[in-house]
């Protein structure tokens, strides 16, 4: 496995980095899956959904650290979501423009409408059969 991982994926580059990226996620999960299965405490205590709460709030209190301490370690990507998200919206710059929808969406909306003559609320329910 080793061998063939270095042979296929050691050449560094985004594809790559996210398959890793990716499979790490998995394998991690995986292995607190195989230390529960053989009776290794903490792990053999509890099932993967009564922890899924506090490794989802732990990964996301280190990416929060990561971010407002170590901003440039973070991916460039997560960090330009994060600075969006955390920073450049905190102020309130376009008015009430925000709100309403580009041309573009109004065309596909009333496209829709019209092929299917349908009102909006119809085509929003989501529980109604196709």
């Amino acid at each position: 496995g080793w061998i063939g991982g270095y042979l296929v994926w050691a050449n560094h580059n985004g594809v790559n980095e996210q398959i890793m990226f990716y499979l790490l996620s998995r394998v991690l999960v995986a292995l607190f899956k195989v230390l529960a299965a053989q009776g290794v405490r903490p792990f053999s205590g509890v099932t993967f959904k009564q922890t899924y709460p506090f490794l989802t709030a732990g990964v996301w209190a280190v990416v929060m650290w990561l971010f407002e301490c170590h901003p440039k370690t973070l991916q460039y990507s997560l960090e330009a979501s994060m600075d969006y998200l955390y920073h450049d919206s905190n102020a309130w710059t376009a008015g009430l423009s925000s709100f309403s929808p580009s041309a573009g969406t109004v065309a596909v909306v009333g496209a829709m409408l019209w092929m299917k003559r349908r009102n909006v609320m119809e085509l929003l329910d989501l529980a109604a059969k196709v």
